[in-house]
């Protein structure tokens, strides 16, 4: 999709593994917290002069990113090994919440079982959506994978269908324990078992929790580094950034400067700011990747003919199109007149592609299957999600697109440029070399 689109993609994926990260630290200090017998955000410094959602000061946070940073720099397989021990006692400790937690449910806390509506339940899977970064982080450790070609697909959907099997597991189980009106923000589990009147579970859970969370960013700090590494190969950034130490075989300055800024906006951002902003970063990748899929599937150059690219084009420019339209209406209407307007266009659209384009590409390997329907059902999801975030998440987005834009523009657009024309003189010298060229 050219170097621009890639730019904008390689942004927001580092943003959200900053602003995951930083979300990750600050709930790591509230259940410390809670583990010692205190309210969660008492370890934080309260600076009375900042805005409500920035004066929670987290010197823990910084901290423990201190530590996860030095932990990923050292070496890459020591990390996977404590991941490795460190997930096996997770799965006990998860197992542990459902079963306890589960002898003290109390079906009436579901008496009032959508409380917020239809409309509730796609706004919370909007914010929630930050929870789903880091399976993409599997892909970045192709390089370090035996048979990336098997092993990358099954790392990633098998973990995806776990990890979603648990989370919602892990929602019954908390909202069947405590009503939706009393859940605790911060340490959601630690409060509950204290309130059904098991105190000592709550040890268990924080100390659990404590562990995944440091998994969790160390996972992350492992697979960011690899990103900004990728990106520094190209020059758009930095290519220092793209060094890898001899020793330890870890790009220690990605690893360092992602670590650094994930500490700075950890320290003093709120988990609610963070959650909105990262939702839509990941909402937006994860469009692009669709996008991506088709764009890969359908044209090839020098194979897709003009007509059919057209023709690619026309129907994908639909299928966004009508995804949009379904996204503002659901925004600004409780009526329903829209959606028999925009929900036939995009399955007509989605329907075209697949009658009409023939696929240029064949994966060699593993493919997506169902295409184009499982990444034009993908756009169109991602797209109505992000119809359901607040303004304010939306302005700051814009911000930061449009930074990067700037910065794209007068920095990373003649860096590439230059970089890609000396690959290009060397290639040539080298075949001249080899005598392949006259």
């Amino acid at each position: 999709m050219g170097d621009f689109v890639g730019f904008i993609a390689a942004g927001n994926i580092l943003l959200e593994y900053v602003i995951g990260g930083a979300a990750v630290a600050r709930s790591w200090t509230s259940y410390f917290a809670t583990l010692l017998n205190h309210h969660p955000n008492d370890f934080r410094i309260v600076a009375h002069s900042l805005s409500p959602d920035y004066r929670y000061l987290d010197p823990i946070a910084i901290a423990i990113l201190a530590i996860i940073c030095v932990m990923a720099v050292i070496s890459t397989k020591g990390s996977s090994i404590f991941n490795y021990i460190a997930t096996i006692i997770h799965i006990a400790v998860l197992l542990f919440i459902i079963i306890a937690g589960l002898t003290k449910a109390d079906t009436k806390n579901y008496s009032d079982f959508v409380p917020f509506g239809v409309r509730g339940i796609f706004q919370a899977s909007a914010v929630l959506f930050f929870a789903y970064i880091g399976f993409d982080a599997v892909a970045t450790m192709a390089e370090e994978t035996k048979n990336p070609g098997r092993d990358i697909p099954i790392g990633l959907v098998g973990s995806m269908v776990i990890t979603t099997l648990i989370y919602c597991l892990l929602a019954v189980t908390l909202c069947l324990m405590q009503s939706y009106k009393d859940i605790d923000v911060d340490a959601p589990f630690s409060v509950a078992f204290e309130a059904v009147g098991i105190g000592w579970a709550k040890y268990i859970v924080a100390a659990g929790a404590l562990k995944g969370m440091t998994t969790v960013l160390l996972a992350a700090a492992v697979g960011q580094a690899r990103y900004l590494t990728h990106i520094g190969r190209t020059h758009m950034l930095p290519p220092w950034l793209a060094i890898v130490n001899e020793k330890t075989g870890t790009p220690v300055n990605a690893t360092v400067v992602m670590l650094a800024a994930t500490a700075i906006i950890a320290f003093f951002t709120s988990l609610g700011i963070l959650s909105n902003l990262l939702s839509i970063s990941t909402l937006f990748i994860f469009m692009l990747v669709a996008i991506g899929l088709l764009v890969r599937r359908y044209y090839v150059s020098g194979v897709t003919t003009t007509a059919n690219h057209i023709k690619f084009v026309v129907f994908l420019a639909l299928i966004l199109g009508s995804s949009i339209a379904i996204a503002i209406y659901w925004a600004s209407s409780d009526g329903w007149i829209g959606y028999a307007v925009t929900l036939p266009i995009w399955l007509l659209s989605t329907t075209g592609l697949w009658v009409f384009v023939p696929q240029a590409r064949v994966p060699k390997v593993w493919g997506v299957p169902l295409v184009p329907w499982l990444p034009s059902l993908s756009i169109a999801i991602n797209i109505f999600l992000l119809g359901s975030l607040d303004k304010a998440s939306f302005e700051r987005f814009g911000i930061f697109t449009l930074a990067i834009i700037v910065y794209y523009f007068f920095f990373g657009l003649h860096a590439s440029y230059d970089t890609a024309r000396e690959a290009s003189s060397a290639k040539q010298m080298k075949n001249v070399e080899e005598g392949a060229v006259n």
